[in-house]
């Protein structure tokens, strides 16, 4: 059932995406890989002299920021480097984590669904929350066979930001050259991708959850289904 139609105007035509679990997925068998490369960062170290630090700077990090402030691989790199004397580069470690591991692959219907917004116009963003910074991201992203189809990739960490915080939306709009109310958003979970977009002044917004496909319009159960809820 189509909800919307297409901006006559093909320079007001926007959609975000979060990334996670709605674009790409990740082998879970490959996080002993990340953090075996984690870990191998800091070779003088034992895994559990890692981990504590990793958890206290979590905690002390929590405990002096607001609900929705993000922190950082590059904060964590650069606290661990100070506490075991060490000078690992940061870039390189999100690199390795991220990339190297090839752990990450796009989700069935995800690189068609975005072709589809591509074809008709569309700028798209990328809105994710994580401790990587966008480069990195948009890196895993091209790995999984999104080039060539985004044009703006932002993360949580870079903006200091998470969803479903005001100044999250207002940075991936922003990085788009768009105003809120042509932007649609496409996500995963309600509260960050359909309530906060929405709340925020989005145009519209599509949850993906095959649990509750039904209970409204804008919810579906896959990422292919939300071409058919525009009219072309």
């Amino acid at each position: 059932m189509p909800l919307y139609e297409h901006d006559p105007d093909v320079n007001n035509r926007f959609i975000i995406f979060d990334m996670f679990g709605t674009l790409v997925t990740s082998r879970q068998k490959d996080m002993d890989d990340l953090f075996s490369v984690f870990y191998g960062l800091f070779p003088e170290q034992t895994p559990e002299a890692i981990e504590k630090e990793y958890e206290d700077f979590c905690l002390d990090f929590q405990a002096s920021h607001g609900k929705y402030s993000e922190m950082s691989v590059i904060m964590l790199i650069r606290h661990l480097n100070q506490r075991f004397g060490t000078d690992v580069d940061s870039l390189r470690a999100e690199e390795a984590m991220m990339r190297g591991t090839r752990m990450f692959y796009a989700i069935d219907g995800a690189i068609d669904t975005l072709r589809y917004f591509k074809d008709r116009g569309y700028r798209i963003g990328v809105l994710s929350n994580t401790t990587y910074r966008s480069s990195v991201v948009r890196g895993v992203l091209e790995d999984s066979g999104f080039a060539g189809l985004l044009d703006s990739v932002m993360t949580s960490a870079d903006i200091g930001f998470k969803k479903p915080s005001d100044e999250a939306y207002s940075a991936a709009v922003s990085s788009l050259g768009a105003k809120k109310y042509d932007c649609f958003f496409v996500g995963d979970s309600c509260l960050k991708d359909c309530k906060g977009p929405l709340e925020f002044g989005m145009r519209g917004a599509f949850l993906i959850d095959p649990a509750s496909v039904g209970k409204r319009d804008y919810i579906v159960a896959e990422i292919s289904e939300i071409p058919t809820r525009f009219t072309d």
